[in-house]
């Protein structure tokens, strides 16, 4: 009979061999950004009033007037049927070539006597409501990044800080040329999509962006002669629909926007990075005698 030698490995004793460089742990994943937060739907008021959580007022700001990265996120009240104008807003990138690729988000003006408010008392004039790759802490934009999307919601005064101050980026407006019935349509559409999960809606630069889902909502509400295509005859991805800083000329051409110049709110400029520690002392007065 052969026996066969078994070697038997003792318990917690090291391998025999061990790597000579063992695989460093991947680092940690960082929490999701303070500045972003899914909006959540909690029911028609009883005076058919939309009512929301989740959605941000303001974001926290430095010393020196710049922001952190923390957003003040709560409530808010809106009557759809109270919308006035809707408004295709453009926020060029002006620190990158030719400014693009640029963002766009929609708001929506409401009535003066029928503002969004919340629970709090607080007051805007408007909602903006912006399609944006959900960042982890830390995070800048990265058009090849593997994160999903948020539907970000926050007041008009929020939008024009977001910015103007957190960005250092001016922001172009144009009426978009819709009847009542079909602004609260619109808005309805984008709240919808708004409060959805979206953890599972991965960003795309071509086909699931700021611009795409904008375009897919003011689609649903014109009639088939002002649809904006997103391809070209032969297929391709249209420039003008998938770039955002170039789709104005391509909204006037389907008469939802007129070609006249933007109302442009400009970005503030940026504080010195290293500003003196102790500034220099008024120089003494001269005397004339």
């Amino acid at each position: 009979m052969m026996i066969t030698q078994r070697t038997f490995t003792r318990p917690n004793q090291p391998p025999a061999n061990p790597p000579a460089n063992p695989p460093a742990n991947p680092p940690a994943q960082q929490p999701w950004s303070a500045l972003q937060h899914a909006a959540t739907d909690l029911g028609p008021t009883p005076d058919g009033r939309t009512h929301l959580d989740g959605v941000r007022w303001d974001i926290e700001n430095k010393p020196n007037g710049e922001c952190l990265e923390k957003g003040v996120f709560s409530d808010a009240f809106f009557n759809p049927n109270k919308v006035k104008d809707v408004f295709l807003c453009i926020k060029p990138f002006t620190d990158q070539p030719m400014n693009a690729p640029g963002h766009a988000l929609l708001k929506f003006e409401f009535e003066a006597d029928s503002p969004v408010t919340n629970s709090q008392g607080q007051t805007d004039p408007g909602l903006a409501i912006s399609v944006e790759q959900h960042f982890h802490q830390g995070e800048a934009y990265d058009p090849n990044a593997k994160n999903p999307t948020i539907h970000q919601l926050g007041t008009w005064t929020d939008a024009l800080e977001k910015a103007n101050v957190n960005d250092h980026y001016p922001l172009q407006v144009y009426r978009l040329l819709l009847n009542h019935d079909q602004q609260v349509a619109l808005l309805n559409d984008r709240v919808a999509e708004a409060v959805k999960d979206h953890q599972n809606s991965m960003y795309d630069a071509i086909n699931n962006y700021c611009l795409s889902n904008l375009m897919d909502g003011v689609n649903r509400q014109v009639p088939p002669e002002q649809q904006i295509p997103k391809t070209q005859p032969d297929g391709s991805p249209d420039p003008a629909a998938v770039v955002p800083i170039f789709c104005p000329n391509n909204f006037a051409a389907h008469n939802l926007i007129k070609r006249d110049k933007p109302e442009v709110h400009p970005a503030k400029p940026k504080p010195p990075e290293n500003p003196p520690a102790n500034p220099p002392a008024n120089p003494p007065t001269l005397l004339m005698v």
